[in-house]
Parts: structure tokens; C-alpha cells; sequence
């Protein structure tokens, strides 16, 4: 009887290990690098928290990569868990966070945001927010909200939510989460430190370097980067600051 319940908690155990896939990872970017070791972090927050780890790679290059939470690994279409990252050469701009079921939105929500800051974060202060968007969406299923997203990339990191009850006339709501990350080399924080301070354009072979990434070493300090539309931001809004207590 004893070797039998062992025998049924060590398979227990081993169920997160055997779900994390061999995702098909192209390593040819050091942005794709850093994206690797993101995404391990996410999923060891998301198994420790009783979600599914991101176990599909949906594609992969060297300035967007499309991955995902699949019912199978290594999936070839998304399910209802989707991420994009969008890439510079040598550091992330943005990851977009789509989920349709909303229930499971603030884990993995939570695991994204503490994955980047690190110990300079609690899980339960990550959970807060997405806790309280999907509260609202939940309440009020059919209204949808949605936070105008700054895409610049400042020094700190920001982040961005909306909600949509029916985009694709297909009776299915989506609840997402937008991450605007630091500028390369700009994150003082505890967590991932996001490229170095070479601002190498990414060299694409189909265009001669990166216009959009050379633009954002401006002259100004980024001061342009501290205007807000009110003068003071809602406490529940996207300019609210985290409390690392």
C-alpha cells in the first residue's frame, strides 16, 4: 500500500517537469537569448502556481517571435493563451499577453510581470492589477475597456491592459495584457537586465539597420517620455506605480 501512494506522487511530480517542451528555440540573436531565459522564468512561475508553462513556439525570428499555452506541446496554430515578442537585435521592445479564457488571465499575467522584475517584486504584488482587470471583466462581460498603449520604450518598464467581449464575432472574449520594456541597458531593477549599453542597430538583411531602434537615443534625457494626458494617473490605471513592499 505504501510503495503504491508513492508510486502515485512521484508521477504527481513529475507531471510539470514532462509538460515543459523542447521548444525549438533559434538562438541566433542575443534578444532571442534573453527571450529563452524569459521564458524559463515564466514557466517556472506558472508551474509553481498550478498553470501550464508556455509549451508552443508558433514562430520564431529575429524580430517577433509568436509562442503560446497549448493543450499539446509544440502545437502548430495558437489555443486560447497567446504571446507576441517583438525584438530589437539585442534587447525586447514588447510582449503582448492574449488570453480568452479569462479565469486563468492573472496567473499568467502575474508570472509575466514577476519573470522580469524579479525579487524587486512579490507574486502577490504582480497578481494585483491583472487580478482586478479580470475582475472587471468578469462583472461586466460585455464591456469592453482598453488603455491607450505608449509604445516607446522609456526606462522603465510599463504596462497596459484591455478587454474585448467579441472581437471575432465568434462568441469568444479576449482579455490581454501589452509589456512595454526598458530601453537596452536603461532597467536598473533587481530583475532581467534587458541588452548592454551598445547601441549597435540590428543589422536586417533587408534594410541597412533599424530606424525605429536608432531613433530612441534621443538627446532630450527622455524627457519626452514623462508626459501624461491627467495630471495625476487613476490609482487603477496603467501609470500606477507597483509597490515592492
Amino acid at each position: 500500500m505504501i510503495r503504491r501512494i508513492l508510486a502515485v506522487l512521484a508521477a504527481f511530480l513529475l507531471v510539470p517537469a514532462a509538460s515543459l517542451a523542447d521548444l525549438r528555440w533559434k538562438e541566433e540573436t542575443p534578444a532571442l537569448t534573453f527571450l529563452k531565459q524569459y521564458t524559463e522564468s515564466i514557466n517556472k512561475l506558472l508551474t509553481e502556481h498550478g498553470e501550464s508553462p508556455v509549451n508552443s513556439l508558433f514562430s520564431v525570428y529575429a524580430r517577433e517571435t509568436v509562442m503560446g499555452i497549448t493543450e499539446k506541446d509544440n502545437a502548430e496554430i495558437p489555443e486560447a493563451v497567446e504571446i507576441t515578442v517583438k525584438m530589437y537585435y539585442d534587447t525586447l521592445n514588447s510582449l503582448e499577453l492574449r488570453v480568452s479564457d479569462i479565469r486563468r488571465f492573472p496567473v499568467i499575467a502575474a508570472a509575466v510581470i514577476k519573470a522580469f522584475y524579479g525579487d524587486a517584486m512579490t507574486w502577490e504584488n504582480a497578481l494585483l492589477i491583472p487580478e482586478e482587470r479580470a475582475s472587471r471583466a468578469l462583472k461586466n462581460p460585455d464591456s469592453s475597456f482598453e488603455e491607450p498603449v505608449d509604445d516607446m520604450n522609456g526606462t522603465i518598464p510599463r504596462v497596459y491592459y484591455s478587454y474585448h467581449p467579441d472581437p471575432y464575432r465568434n462568441g469568444i472574449p479576449w482579455i490581454q495584457m501589452t509589456l512595454i520594456f526598458p530601453l537596452a541597458g536603461e532597467w536598473d531593477g533587481n530583475g532581467l537586465i534587458l541588452g548592454t549599453q551598445d547601441d549597435t542597430p540590428f543589422n536586417d538583411p533587408a534594410d541597412e539597420g533599424d530606424p525605429d531602434y536608432e531613433g530612441y537615443f534621443m538627446s532630450d534625457d527622455y524627457t519626452h517620455l514623462e508626459t501624461f494626458a491627467t495630471a495625476t494617473p487613476e490609482p487603477d490605471s496603467a501609470a500606477a506605480e507597483y509597490d515592492f513592499r
